[in-house]
């Protein structure tokens, strides 16, 4: 683990034991846990609030302070969803909560399926995402691009979840293992 990733991780633990975000069984998501975060990342909290508009008022009073606070309210799978930034410990930190359990959430669904990738195709998927993520591409269209995966990349590693490993295996089918991406 970095120093880096250390630092990320203390980051996050802080914030899930701060009082505004009690209740909320967060987790975190995204690239820090796969250590696929570049420069810029950001920490990405998961949590669950059965009152989005509430908990907007509460993160607005307990993080509209920090530097680069925005939060909003918006309807994402049909449900009131509440999208909050700021920065924490050096951090940029997204905070999504939605009235569903955080492992039932995309963030959390589509971690599950990159982790399972990662251990399925190795090393080399990995230093193909974190050369893409590097690039400037976001995790899931990493992921869609090294593997030879088409379409929407945000559905489609939704779609994986229910593959088993060896189907997961057979992803990048023709060229026999992870596809190299193209001159960047």
């Amino acid at each position: 683990m970095t120093a880096r990733t250390a630092a990320a991780l203390a980051a996050f633990a802080r914030l899930a034991r701060h009082p505004a975000l009690r209740g909320t069984d967060p987790r975190l998501a995204g690239t820090f846990s796969l250590g696929l975060d570049v420069a810029g990342s950001d920490l990405d909290v998961v949590g669950r609030t059965a009152n989005p508009e509430r908990f907007a008022r509460r993160l607005a009073r307990a993080f509209g302070g920090r530097p680069g606070f925005r939060i909003r309210l918006r309807h994402l799978d049909g449900r009131p969803t509440v999208v909050a930034r700021f920065r924490e410990g050096g951090f940029p930190v997204e905070v999504f909560a939605q009235a569903r359990p955080p492992g039932r959430q995309r963030a959390v669904r589509h971690l599950r399926v990159e982790a399972r990738l990662l251990r399925v195709h190795g090393e080399p998927l990995r230093t193909c995402v974190r050369r893409l993520r590097r690039s400037g591409l976001k995790t899931e269209p990493a992921f869609a691009r090294c593997l030879g995966v088409a379409g929407d990349p945000y559905a489609a590693l939704l779609e994986l979840e229910r593959r088993t490993n060896a189907e997961l295996a057979r992803l990048s089918g023709k060229s026999g293992g992870v596809r190299r991406p193209a001159a960047l």
